[in-house]
């Protein structure tokens, strides 16, 4: 084993440490094969060493990061894809995301949200440049600094404390 992996690993024994883990991501009381985690993690996004950590600290199984990169090469997981998503289904999904939650968000955001959530290969450059295309108002409003301000409505005279301290949020004031 590699002097880090050894440091992660004593880490995780004699260190209690908290932290919001996704729900997705499985712990000691599921019941998968280690290449389904591996993969899962790796899907997840998790570094090499992390994947290593949590595969010894929730699943108790051993490894080296090398090994884990002989077995990540043998379930055909690479970190760059060798074939990238047909164009059409990238212009599909971030107009679908546009018109829900991504109309705020550059094309970094929306190539990662692209990544994660769609499981998506695609090139930032491809998300920049399908961007621009589709919406270039947008593209021009975001170099400007100039965001499209969100709509809040009011549910009742209880939400009014809420409702001034969006309000006054541009002007500075704060309320703690």
């Amino acid at each position: 084993m590699s002097r880090s992996i050894i440091l992660l690993l004593s880490l995780c024994t004699f260190v209690h440490v908290e932290g919001v883990v996704p729900s997705n991501i499985p712990l000691s009381g599921n019941v998968l094969k280690r290449d389904e985690l591996i993969k899962l993690y790796f899907m997840e996004g998790l570094k090499y060493a992390e994947i290593v950590l949590f595969l010894f600290c929730n699943h108790n199984i051993k490894m080296t990061i090398r090994h884990l990169k002989r077995i990540l090469r043998k379930l055909n997981l690479r970190r760059r894809p060798i074939q990238y998503s047909p164009t059409q289904d990238v212009v599909k999904i971030i107009r679908e995301e546009c018109n829900v939650s991504g109309q705020c968000v550059g094309y970094r955001t929306m190539w990662k949200r692209l990544i994660r959530d769609y499981r998506l290969a695609v090139k930032r450059n491809d998300v920049m440049k399908i961007m621009q295309q589709i919406f270039p108002n947008a593209t021009e409003e975001r170099k400007a600094h100039r965001l499209k301000r969100r709509m809040y409505t009011l549910k009742g005279p209880n939400y009014m404390f809420k409702s001034l301290f969006i309000l006054m949020k541009p002007y500075a004031y704060s309320s703690s």
